[in-house]
């Protein structure tokens, strides 16, 4: 099943639940807490953040889904909520740092995305590597947002940005820059032969 098709049974289930059936938020429900509680878990490293965050992206989504008239996708949407919530979440806690975004900042090229020792590389595979867990959330928060969005939740860098609220160059930028500092984190904290596998078995996310 494509996105695409995921996108049309999304739409259809928010329009039931907004016309007042339960069953189609249980099945939104259903199709989606653990994907905003994942995100909202490895953004804020703590079980109890995610479960808020999850209920109040889930009540938020009750009360105001109707703004989403079909702007982007449903994904972008959701992890939108999530986003702000687990930032505010963070805020208050002081463990975010708000930064200025630097106009000068180099753009990645394509070639130079695809590197050979991607941290990334593998995310899809089934291996869970807690080394790769710790370092994503050690990360700087504007870094760590579009690792866990284009890579554990396969969003697009258009979805990313929407969410994040920024220029698409932007995710680019910063992914290409968080793979840098993944790359040089577990280098320094693995054995050179335990580097050598992290760099290659990077599914941290089940």
């Amino acid at each position: 099943m494509n996105k695409a098709h995921h996108q049309i049974i999304d739409e259809e289930l928010l329009r039931r639940m907004l016309a007042g059936d339960r069953a189609a938020f249980g099945q939104l429900y259903e199709r989606w807490q653990s994907a905003v509680y994942r995100f909202t878990l490895r953004m804020s490293g703590s079980e109890a953040v995610a479960e808020d965050v999850t209920q109040e992206t889930f009540l938020t989504l009750m009360r105001d889904g109707r703004q989403y008239q079909g702007r982007g996708t449903f994904a972008a949407y959701l992890f939108t909520i999530a986003h702000h919530s687990v930032l505010r979440h963070l805020r208050r806690e002081r463990r975010f740092v708000a930064i200025e975004e630097d106009e000068n900042e180099e753009q990645p090229t394509a070639e130079r995305m695809i590197a050979a020792d991607d941290p990334l590389a593998d995310l899809t595979r089934d291996e869970t590597l807690e080394a790769v867990r710790q370092a994503i959330l050690a990360l700087p928060v504007h870094y760590r947002e579009v690792v866990l969005l284009c890579h554990l939740h396969e969003l697009s860098y258009a979805e990313a940005a929407e969410v994040i609220g920024c220029e698409i160059g932007t995710v680019r930028s910063r992914l290409h820059r968080a793979r840098a500092l993944l790359t040089a984190r577990l280098k320094k904290t693995a054995q050179p032969d335990e580097a050598a596998r992290n760099l290659h078995s990077t599914r941290c996310f089940a």
